[in-house]
């Protein structure tokens, strides 16, 4: 019997994009390192952009036993090294942290689900008895009682309506590029097929979770990495989407 009888298949696991930075943060502790091309060359820096980085990354396809500690996968190498290199266009570093932080976090950027405008105090004071509205004195009063005159103060408790309309907005739009970046992450690793053992799905997050009517239910990526049409008629082409109506 043949030696090639007994090779394995190594496994491919199938992932969303959002699954996978979860699992390289999270699970595997990748770091992001925005300097990754001078930290290896010693000074001596080529020309190479970060995409370069990535395909170099997926090709070698072996690592250095050093010890010391165990290294992350190396699927969750090239996946944090896809992180740190996202285009300016698309938030670049600043993009890349909020990335990384919500996938360590396994959470996603709040959209502000509760968009009900609430009118609550501006400030609370502690007492034995719990949290009371803190009022403030705005004034006094004169009275007259069978000739007797009498001051009494005046207290009002200042309010906030919340949240406003401009928080709402910066929080959905933050909601927005964080979303653009998972997508555009997505195309990439699809495109450029240097994963060895992890292969992204078409599953996406849901684009703009405060519409009603499940206009984002069922959004996914082609096989070619472009977003398709999803059940409520939007068209959502390629990496390139932005939402020019504002806050639904």
């Amino acid at each position: 019997m043949s030696a090639a009888k007994h090779q394995f298949k190594a496994s491919v696991r199938e992932m969303s994009i959002e699954r996978a930075l979860r699992w390289a943060f999270a699970e595997e502790f990748a770091q992001i390192e925005f300097d990754e091309i001078g930290e290896t060359a010693h000074g001596n820096r080529r020309g190479i952009d970060g995409i370069a980085v990535m395909i170099e990354r997926g090709a070698i396809g072996c690592e250095i036993d050093g010890g010391g500690r165990s290294e992350p996968a190396w699927d969750a190498q090239v996946i944090a090294s896809a992180v740190a290199n996202l285009p300016f266009a698309f938030g670049g570093k600043g993009m890349a942290v909020v990335v990384a932080s919500h996938a360590r976090a396994g959470s996603r950027p709040d959209w502000i689900k509760d968009d009900r405008v609430r009118c609550v105090p501006r400030d609370w004071r502690m007492t034995k008895h719990g949290p009371f509205a803190k009022t403030e004195l705005v004034g006094a009063e004169i009275t007259t009682y069978r000739g007797r005159k009498t001051i009494h103060d005046i207290y009002a408790c200042p309010v906030r309506f919340t949240p406003t309309a401009q928080q709402i907005a910066s929080a959905r739009r933050a909601y927005r590029e964080w979303f653009r970046a998972l997508l555009v992450l997505a195309v990439q690793l699809r495109s450029l097929g240097i994963l060895s053992r992890v292969r992204i799905t078409q599953e996406l997050p849901p684009r703009t979770p405060w519409l009603r009517k499940g206009l984002t239910e069922g959004q996914h990526l082609d096989r070619s990495g472009a977003a398709t049409r999803t059940p409520g008629g939007e068209i959502l082409p390629g990496a390139f989407i932005s939402n020019h109506r504002g806050v639904a």
